[in-house]
């Protein structure tokens, strides 16, 4: 009867181990649940040193077992169809020069905070929306904000708050809307009816 046990017990480790080469939605793990118990319990009823013998090998067994496996796993043929390839950040992002271009430009610019950042959100600079970041502020939307640094295609503003005369660097349709005379804004007064 102990040998009947110990075969089932290398039986159940053996379906574990097909368990992580054939996909088959858990049936072989529920197979190799049940042998596995099976040796344990007819083990017990061989003797209580036959039991505690066989539970105590498929407790050391079971983890170095799933352990190795997935150490080779990603390298079967499964595995590589499953599993991603290490990508790098120019396998995802776009690396063109002329993103690389026009986000180098963009450092120093001035714009404004179109939603409230904490810490991401949309900044507007020279009429084009983008993500940002802000650098350890928080900033309201509709502040004036400058670009710090650009860095892996992410966009690292400030809050802007500089004089009189930077602040008329930033373009006039990036300023505080409220603050600007309606003719800049390109919208036509209301003419008055009764007048």
């Amino acid at each position: 009867m102990f040998y009947w046990a110990l075969f089932l017990l290398l039986a159940g480790l053996i379906v574990v181990a097909l368990e992580l080469f054939i996909p088959s939605a858990g049936i072989l793990g529920v197979v190799a649940a049940i042998l596995i118990i099976s040796a344990i319990v007819l083990g017990f009823m061989h003797d209580l040193t036959s039991g505690a013998f066989l539970l105590m090998v498929a407790v050391v067994a079971l983890p170095a077992l799933l352990g190795a496996m997935f150490k080779i796993w990603p390298h079967t043929p499964l595995g590589k169809r499953i599993l991603l390839k290490d990508l790098k950040p120019e396998d995802i992002l776009p690396n063109k020069s002329h993103y690389q271009k026009r986000n180098a430009s963009l450092v120093g610019q001035l714009g404004i905070a179109k939603t409230k950042m904490l810490p991401s959100g949309i900044v507007i600079v020279d009429g084009e929306k983008y993500d940002a970041i802000s650098e350890g502020f928080a900033i309201d939307a509709g502040d004036p904000i400058k670009i710090i640094a650009v860095r892996e295609h992410r966009i690292y503003v400030q809050p802007f708050s500089g004089d009189a005369q930077d602040s008329d660097e930033m373009p006039v349709r990036d300023r505080d809307i409220l603050s600007q005379p309606i003719q800049e804004l390109g919208i036509d007064p209301i003419d008055d009816p009764l007048s």
